[in-house]
């Protein structure tokens, strides 16, 4: 799949701003504070390309959730913040300090409650959108570099696979916690994507 055009870019911000917002409710009661989540930023590139910019943007550790998904176009999704924000927003949730070292069984199945509520809602709303079913697993947590972390979940990470990369702003009063929304494709399953958001794209314009 080449890059995106205009139109598949701002169908696919449209879409995934959509899944962000629902998400932003379940959130809320995760955490004792209102949670505000920007309009994704979204980058349709490599996979090889993704694991660099994640590793500049959060640092040599990142924590991160993963499911896989199955359906018209397959791969990976995964929910991706700096070792430091995820434990800002574990401590939200829990109501406890949190030990900088590393995280614990409870902990871990915290930032894997967020996100299991995020990334449905991402999945979710772009099945609803595109007239398509899709069918994840469980959550899976990973910690490590951002290549680390890609390698685990795909086997392997090449810059000939391709990834959707969507910053989004975790904005609550006290803290602002950045983190990444990534869904992995392959390059059969990207053309099958970039299909169907073409389709969605002329059926909202006819």
């Amino acid at each position: 799949m080449d890059d995106l055009t205009e139109f598949q870019h701002a169908a696919i911000t449209e879409m995934l701003n959509i899944a962000i917002g629902k998400s932003a409710a379940a959130l809320n009661a995760l955490v004792d504070e209102e949670v505000t989540l920007s309009v994704p930023e979204v980058i349709f590139t490599t996979c090889g390309e993704a694991a660099r910019m994640i590793e500049k943007q959060a640092g040599s550790v990142a924590c991160a959730v993963m499911q896989e998904f199955v359906g018209a176009f397959s791969g990976n999704a995964m929910l991706i913040f700096p070792e430091a924000k995820s434990l800002a927003l574990v401590r939200l949730m829990i109501g406890e300090a949190v030990p900088l070292e590393s995280l614990t069984e409870l902990e871990q199945e915290a930032l894997t409650e967020v996100g299991n509520i995020v990334l449905n809602a991402s999945l979710g709303t772009l099945a609803n959108l595109l007239g398509l079913e899709i069918d994840s697993s469980l959550p899976v947590y990973l910690s490590g570099t951002g290549s680390a972390i890609l390698q685990d979940a795909v086997g392997k990470c090449a810059d000939s696979d391709w990834a959707l990369l969507v910053e989004v702003d975790f904005e609550l009063k006290k803290s602002n916690i950045d983190g990444y929304v990534l869904l992995m494709l392959d390059v059969a399953s990207a053309q099958r994507f970039g299909d169907l958001v073409d389709a969605y794209v002329k059926n909202f314009m006819s």
